[in-house]
């Protein structure tokens, strides 16, 4: 079973070829770029490594959010697109998941994956690795980081690993609040989503049934979105995004 694996949540860019649930090519950048430019060639490029064709494909993987409204916005359509050419099923994950699978060794320790939203806001998602599968302990949310301390405070778990590219500052912040726990914080390679591994994040899942109606996770309104309703605010909107 041949499997292509996409995210481009975040900075991170990540594309995998997998056979039967082992990576044969990943192409990984955790540098800022363009990735509806740097995407299809991605792809092209795990093909070649990985020496089969587009249409050996048996199935895709995608990373459908939360994240960067334009990078998982990319990443879906580039699925979807690719799903209706080649007839093939989709399976879509969570970007916040997929951070967690560098950790996934530590099962039982609580990971919180986060990607920077901006303002001491972040995307979070809450998880443990268990005999090799992953549980979701709480929904992911857009989340200012005191709530996701006090989230954190609620579980008795005392080992931390935080997931993705976390700043210093950020760090430093947890690390204070939370100093009834240890910590342990992503660096270097951990910080990135490992689309080689996207096969142990569909066990038990089903694919996308209606690919009409699949968009991304955004879980909170664009900017543009937040305007509109501020300066209209008696009016209804068919939403600039639609929100899962």
């Amino acid at each position: 079973m041949l499997t292509l694996a996409l995210d481009t949540s975040a900075i991170p860019l990540s594309v995998a070829v997998i056979n039967d649930g082992q990576p044969l090519a990943t192409i990984q950048t955790s540098r800022q770029k363009n990735h509806s430019v740097t995407l299809m060639p991605a792809i092209a490029e795990a093909l070649k490594l990985a020496q089969v064709t587009i249409e050996a494909i048996d199935q895709l993987i995608v990373a459908a959010g939360p994240g960067s409204y334009t990078g998982v916005r990319i990443a879906v359509t580039t699925a979807k697109t690719l799903a209706w050419t080649l007839n093939k099923p989709i399976y879509a994950v969570s970007s916040l998941a997929a951070l967690t699978l560098p950790w996934r060794q530590n099962e039982g320790a609580l990971i919180i994956p986060l990607i920077d939203a901006r303002r001491n806001h972040f995307f979070a998602g809450c998880y443990q690795w268990q005999a090799g599968q992953l549980h979701q302990i709480a929904s992911d949310a857009y989340l200012d980081r005191t709530e996701i301390v006090d989230q954190i405070k609620q579980n008795a778990t005392k080992q931390i690993f935080f997931g993705g590219q976390i700043t210093v500052e950020q760090q430093a912040f947890f690390t204070e609040q939370l100093s009834e726990k240890t910590c342990h914080f992503a660096s270097g390679s951990e910080t990135l989503p490992l689309a080689g591994e996207f096969s142990q994040l569909i066990i038990n899942q089903e694919p996308v049934v209606d690919l009409d109606h699949f968009v991304p996770t955004y879980l909170r309104k664009t900017e543009a979105e937040v305007n509109w309703l501020a300066q209209h605010p008696h009016e209804e909107s068919d939403h600039y995004v639609e929100q899962v």
